[in-house]
């Protein structure tokens, strides 16, 4: 999954950092990352000035091949939805509203009338779930084949939708939602470097201060990962789809102190160090897991299917 987003620093440096909005915040940096979920770590990441659109700084798509990737709006195009397709790359994002499909084939929810006719207002729908293939409209006479489903919110009563090129062979109508909420995940990535490791509480105006803090902050998040996961999995035998990288990063925070005496003492053994982060491997949990299952677990159910 791939998202940016921003940090905020003194107006002092709205020169090198330039920020999208004058008066709230003149100089901000924007952190993009590529974030893979089944080792809950980061890819790719790259600092940056928040100004240039965020579709202007993307990794090497190629390395995505045979891949599901997530994205939300501020990537969204006809254009990137092909590069991805042509690659070989399967993606799950929202589609923009003032984009306008194509009916070319009804799954449910819609009747076989309005094949051909662009899905608007005009089209009745019906049912929680609606499914139709489409076509989205590319530069010149070409066109791009992508499956959409649409999905009925009970409080506003309207209908959110999704675009994937995944078939349904693959992954049902009903998974499509479920999948694109673990694009949270990279949210709580980026909470927890701004809150936890305090990259978002940058008072000087010097660009290299900055970029060391900012740095610092992935760079703990990163061994975070590494040391946690691998002894919360491999020794507490602890399950990954019930671990956010919010919560691994909260447990860091509290283990992050012994580490550094553990590196810089001789009188902190390593053997110390582990028997504490042992004692907070209960808080990778979240509390709420025995009340509903999380995103990742309600995902994992559907190999079960």
């Amino acid at each position: 999954m791939y998202d940016a987003s921003p940090i905020r620093l003194p107006a002092g440096l709205s020169n090198i950092f330039p920020g999208n909005r004058k008066n709230h915040s003149p100089a901000c940096l924007k952190l993009s990352a590529l974030y893979r979920l089944s080792v809950r770590s980061t890819e790719w990441i790259k600092i940056s000035a928040q100004k240039p659109h965020d579709s202007k700084i993307l990794p090497d798509l190629n390395q995505l091949k045979g891949s599901l990737f997530l994205f939300d709006l501020g990537y969204f195009s006809h254009t990137f939805l092909h590069q991805l397709s042509e690659i070989g790359v399967w993606f799950v994002c929202r589609l923009k509203a003032n984009s306008i499909p194509i009916i070319t084939k009804v799954g449910k929810g819609v009747a076989k009338r309005h094949i051909g006719r662009p899905l608007d207002k005009n089209v009745n729908l019906r049912g929680m779930i609606v499914e139709v293939w489409a076509k989205l409209n590319l530069p010149g006479t070409k066109s791009l084949k992508v499956r959409l489903i649409g999905f009925r919110f009970p409080l506003t009563k309207e209908y959110r939708w999704y675009v994937t090129n995944m078939p349904s062979s693959m992954a049902l109508a009903e998974w499509i939602y479920p999948i694109y909420r673990l694009r949270w995940q990279i949210e709580l990535f980026f909470k927890s470097i701004k809150s936890m490791l305090h990259a978002d509480q940058i008072t000087s105006e010097n660009e290299n201060i900055v970029l060391v803090t900012a740095y610092s902050s992935i760079l703990a998040s990163l061994i975070a990962n590494s040391i946690i996961i691998e002894y919360a999995v491999v020794s507490a035998k602890i399950e990954l789809k019930s671990v956010t990288a919010q919560r691994i990063t909260f447990v860091f925070s509290l283990i992050a102190h012994d580490l550094a005496k553990c590196i810089l003492k001789k009188d902190f053994s390593p053997k110390t160090f582990i028997e504490n982060l042992a004692n907070l491997l209960p808080l990778l949990i979240c509390p709420n897991r025995k009340h509903r299952p999380t995103s990742l677990e309600i995902v994992t159910m559907f190999d079960t299917v």
